[in-house]
């Protein structure tokens, strides 16, 4: 299993679709599962800062 990468941000389109993309290729190996979700969690706000940078860009782009 592949670890979370950067540019799967492009696959977001509904909100549900950030917990399929979010994985931990260490799942079974953390010391316990608070880490494991904290580590998730931070999958998940990296791929979500992306995306709207992404946005952003995309609009400045589109108003010139």
């Amino acid at each position: 299993m592949k670890r979370t990468q950067i540019q799967d941000f492009e696959k977001i389109e509904q909100a549900k679709d950030l917990e399929d993309l979010v994985k931990d290729k260490r799942l079974g190996k953390r010391a316990n599962k608070k880490k494991a979700n904290r580590r998730n969690r931070h999958y998940g706000k990296d791929l979500l800062r992306h995306l709207k940078v992404n946005l952003q860009r995309n609009q400045d782009f589109e108003d010139d």
